[in-house]
Formats: structure tokens, C-alpha cells, sequence
């Protein structure tokens, strides 16, 4: 007769055997295979070797060149900084996994899926050398509205993929380029005197054309705390938020050079010294077309090599009257 401990090893070991069966059965199950074989980085292991970025969509164009490490906008032979933080970004997500999956492998398909020639949006990664990397033409959005219909390269086969690919494809340069003034960061404690001076009207081009412009003309000195200077005690809550609104302007657009006459007459200039004994100043030029105005920036005596489009709204935070900044 088979001994108590001789059968309870016999049950454990078909017990093992059984248990294993079960899971290799669920490891190479086809469903399982199929779900791993779709799970795909789109650009695999080649973020270093990007250097060019294509972005096409609706007639309009986008290119991203890198050179020296840092990324530009090509904007003709002129080069415009943009921001790294989202070039890095759109790289960090193609370099993730995600999901692909096969939709139709004939062109005939692409009508349906928004994919036909002229219709899609596209990204383009190339190398140094401009070999592709990764050529992605996306389409309309799944059923779900979490996956995206795309092809790759010059083939006819459809996928699906994530459709969180799509914030990467517009050509809209404004989502790209690094609009900041300055590019050295200032906090407004560290401004010891403003001086405004203008001589403008903030109002939209073909609007309003019979308001009086805006004429002024007045500097404040940091005092301990507070702020002197003008005909009357300046409020200093009021200051030191012109000053924020001042350092951490961005521009609507900006362009390597600007018109012949778009300095001829400055019609503002704001002038900031700084307790270090440098200084900041902003011109203000002619209208630029659509409410905005072209403008440059100078630090510490340096101009800066490009030139800005401001829009009046933000020209309106800081360029008022003096007695905007008096205490009521």
C-alpha cells in the first residue's frame, strides 16, 4: 500500500505539472501573442540620432533643425529658437511603447481612414545625413477616440496607434518657437528703477483709429520696500506687477530681422536697471499689422539678434499712463 507522504508528493507534482500547463497555455495563447507583437516604440532607440524634424499637415509646413546640440525653427536661411522642452517631449513619446495595430493592408483602404494623399498629417524624422527615420502619416481618429489611424513610409498597409501622437502634428510655428524676450531671467525684486516713455496707440489696426495715443513719460526708484518717484507716492503692489507682467512677456511671434522701417520711429521704450548695476531695455516700433507691433530688446547695451511681434494687450500691462500706478 503507497505511504501517506508518497501520495501527497504524487498530487504535488501532477498539482506542478498541471499548474504549468495552464501557464504556458495562457503565455502562447494567440490573443496574448498577437497583444505583445503589437506593442511597438516608434522610434526605437534612435532619439540621438534625430536631427531633423518634418511636420506637414493642411498646405502648411514645419521644419526643426538641430545643430551644435541645440534646436532651431528654419524659417528660410534664418534659424529661431524654439522650445527644447517640447522637441524633447515629442521624442520622449515616440520613444515610448505603444500599441500598433494592422487596420488594412491595401491602399484602397485609406479613403476611409482619413489617409488619402493631401489629407493626412505628417511627421517626418530624419538623421544627420537626412536618411528617414520615421516617416508617420496620420489620419482620422478610431471609434474610441484613443487610437489614431496611421501608415508608415511610402507602404499602403493602415495601423492604429495611440493617438496621443496627434498633439505632436501641427506645423503651427507659434506651438514651437521660444517667444520669450529675455534671455536671461530677471525677478522683479532685483529691478531698482522702471522708466517708461511712449507715445502710442494700443488699439487694433483699422480699429478705433480716432483714439488719442497713449503719451507718457515717468520713472519709479525702489525704496526699501516701497516705490518713489512721478507726482504722486506710486503703489507698489501695482509696480512690482507691471514688473512680473514686463519680465515674463512673450512675444506673439518673432522673426530674425524686421521691415527697414519698422524702428525708424521708436514710438515706446521701457528701461530697467537692475541692482547689479545692468539693465533691460524694450523698443517699441511701428504696427506690425493685426494689433501688434514690432519690438526689440537690448541687455545690458547689447541688442538682441532678433526681433519681436507684440501683441497691444500685453504692450497694455505695462505701458499705461503714471497715475495707473498711484495709490487710490
Amino acid at each position: 500500500m503507497m505511504r501517506f507522504e508518497t501520495k501527497v508528493r504524487a498530487l504535488v507534482a501532477v498539482l506542478a505539472v498541471l499548474l504549468l500547463a495552464w501557464g504556458l497555455g495562457e503565455f502562447f495563447a494567440p490573443e496574448r501573442v498577437s497583444r505583445r507583437s503589437e506593442t511597438v516604440t516608434l522610434l526605437s532607440g534612435k532619439t540621438a540620432e534625430v536631427a531633423r524634424i518634418d511636420i506637414a499637415a493642411g498646405g502648411s509646413a514645419l521644419r526643426l533643425e538641430k545643430s551644435g546640440g541645440q534646436w532651431a525653427l528654419a524659417d528660410g536661411a534664418d534659424r529661431l529658437p524654439v522650445l527644447t522642452s517640447r522637441v524633447d517631449a515629442l521624442l520622449s513619446s515616440l520613444a515610448k511603447a505603444g500599441r500598433k495595430r494592422p487596420v488594412a493592408s491595401k491602399k484602397e483602404a485609406w479613403a476611409g481612414l482619413g489617409l488619402d494623399e493631401g489629407k493626412v498629417r505628417s511627421l517626418t524624422l530624419s538623421d544627420a545625413a537626412g536618411k528617414p527615420l520615421l516617416e508617420l502619416h496620420a489620419g482620422n481618429y478610431g471609434t474610441t477616440g484613443s487610437e489614431l489611424y496611421a501608415r508608415f513610409g511610402q507602404g499602403e498597409a493602415s495601423f492604429t496607434i495611440d493617438s496621443t501622437v496627434s498633439s505632436w502634428l501641427s506645423p503651427d510655428r507659434s506651438a514651437w518657437l521660444d517667444k520669450r524676450l529675455w534671455r536671461t531671467a530677471v525677478e522683479a525684486v532685483a529691478v531698482q528703477a522702471v522708466a517708461v516713455r511712449a507715445d502710442i496707440s494700443l488699439v487694433a489696426e483699422g480699429k478705433d483709429a480716432a483714439k488719442p495715443p497713449l503719451r507718457a513719460a515717468w520713472r519709479f526708484e525702489r525704496s526699501g520696500q516701497d516705490w518713489k518717484g512721478g507726482q504722486r507716492l506710486p503703489d507698489s503692489v501695482s509696480v512690482e506687477s507691471m514688473l512680473r507682467a514686463l519680465l515674463n512677456l512673450e512675444a506673439v511671434d518673432l522673426a530674425a530681422r524686421a521691415p527697414a522701417d519698422a524702428f525708424a520711429k521708436v514710438a515706446a521704450t521701457v528701461t530697467l536697471e537692475l541692482g547689479s548695476g545692468k539693465s533691460r531695455l524694450l523698443e517699441v516700433g511701428q504696427p506690425a499689422g493685426s494689433g501688434r507691433f514690432w519690438a526689440r530688446a537690448s541687455e545690458d547695451g547689447k541688442l538682441l539678434p532678433l526681433v519681436f511681434q507684440l501683441s497691444s494687450y500685453s504692450l497694455g500691462t505695462f505701458l499705461k499712463d503714471e497715475s495707473a500706478f498711484v495709490k487710490k
